[in-house]
This record gives structure tokens, C-alpha cells and sequence, in this order.
């Protein structure tokens, strides 16, 4: 039972942790894909 806690508590900090890697990459490629959106759009007004 108590390994059984123990593995569960580890699971839950995996999943925190890769619930967290996952949202600052997608917070990155939403910036990045911005970013390009905006040069595309200055370059186009050119």
C-alpha cells in the first residue's frame, strides 16, 4: 500500500512537471508564430 502511495505521489509530479514544460513550450511557439506573423505583415505593407 505504501509503495503504492509513494508511486502514485511520483506520478503526479511527472505529470505536473510535463503539464508545465508543455504549456512554456506552446506559450513559446504561440510568440513565435506571432512574431513571423508580424514580419510577414511589415514586409507585406512595404
Amino acid at each position: 500500500m505504501i509503495s503504492f502511495l509513494t508511486y502514485e505521489v511520483y506520478l503526479n509530479n511527472i505529470l505536473i512537471l510535463t503539464s508545465f514544460i508543455l504549456l512554456i513550450f506552446i506559450t513559446f511557439a504561440v510568440i513565435y508564430i506571432s512574431y513571423i506573423s508580424w514580419k510577414d505583415k511589415k514586409r507585406l505593407k512595404k
